[in-house]
C-alpha cells in the first residue's frame, strides 16, 4: 500500500533516511555503551539504581547490533555481566552469608546423575562426585548458604520469589544470566553472576576460584584463605 502511494524516488529517499536513522541510533548506542565502560574504568560514581537501569535499557539494542554486525554476542554479555557485578559487589558483600543463595543449571550435572527432581525445590545432589556440583554444595552447607539446581530460568525465578534471599550467586550461560540477573533486580535482591567456562546443553562446568570470589564476598581474609585452603585453590589477597 505504501509503495503505491510513494513514487519510486520518494521511497528511496524514506529507505535512505530510515538506514541514516538506524546508523545514527547504533552510533549514538555504543557511543554511550563506550562512555559508560570508561567511566567505571576510572571508578567514578555513579548511583547503582541508575546504572543498572541503563544497563537494561541498553542490554537488547546492543545485542541487536552485534548480531547486525556479526559480532560474537557473547562480548556484550561477558560486558554487562561485568558491570552488573561491579555495581552490585559492594551491596552483595554487605549481606550475611546465611541470606545468599546458589543457584545452579541442572546441565553442570553428569550424564549418570542419581539426583531426583523435586517441582518445589529442583534436583536434590547425592554429592556422588561426578561434578562440581558436589563440592559446591558442601561448600554451600558449611558457610549456611541455600543451594537450588534448577532445569531453567523459570524455575529460578519462582525459587527467587518464594524465597526472597537478600542475595544470589547465580550460574550459568551468558544469555540466561542476564535474565537471572534481570528477575533478581526486580526483586530487590542483591546478585553475582558467575558464567559457566564449558557450555553447551549437557556436563558444563565453572571455574571453581571464580565461584569461591563471589560467594566468599565480604568474608574476611583469614577465614578465606582457610576454605580456598580446603578446597585446594589459590587465593589471591586484593
Amino acid at each position: 500500500m505504501l509503495i503505491n502511494i510513494l513514487t519510486e524516488a520518494e521511497f528511496e529517499l524514506l529507505g535512505k533516511f530510515l538506514i541514516a536513522l538506524v546508523i545514527a541510533f547504533v552510533l549514538l548506542l555504543l557511543l554511550i555503551f563506550v562512555a559508560l565502560v570508561r567511566f567505571m574504568k576510572e571508578k567514578k560514581t555513579i548511583h547503582p539504581n541508575l546504572l543498572l537501569t541503563l544497563i537494561q535499557i541498553f542490554y537488547n539494542p546492543l545485542t541487536l547490533v552485534a548480531e547486525v554486525f556479526s559480532i560474537e554476542p557473547d562480548v556484550i554479555d561477558r560486558v554487562f555481566l561485568r558491570l552488573n557485578n561491579s555495581v552490585t559487589y559492594d551491596d552483595f558483600a554487605k549481606t550475611d552469608l546465611d541470606k545468599r543463595v546458589i543457584i545452579l543449571p541442572q546441565c553442570m550435572r553428569d550424564l549418570n546423575c542419581p539426583a531426583k527432581l523435586s517441582a518445589f525445590d529442583g534436583f536434590h545432589c547425592k554429592a556422588c562426585g561426578m561434578c562440581q556440583i558436589g563440592a559446591i554444595k558442601n561448600l554451600a552447607e558449611g558457610l549456611g548458604m541455600k543451594l537450588f539446581i534448577v532445569p531453567g530460568g523459570s524455575f529460578a525465578k519462582r525459587i527467587l520469589k518464594r524465597e526472597r534471599p537478600e542475595a544470589v550467586i547465580g550460574v550459568a550461560c551468558f544469555n540466561e544470566l542476564y535474565e537471572g540477573l534481570l528477575n533478581a533486580s526486580l526483586f530487590d535482591i542483591q546478585s553475582q553472576g558467575v558464567p559457566l567456562v564449558r557450555q553447551g546443553c549437557v556436563a558444563t562446568a565453572l571455574d571453581y576460584n571464580a565461584l569461591l570470589d563471589v560467594v566468599l564476598a565480604g568474608v574476611d581474609d583469614w577465614r578465606k584463605i582457610q576454605i580456598y585452603e580446603e578446597a585446594g585453590c589459590h587465593y589471591m589477597q586484593s
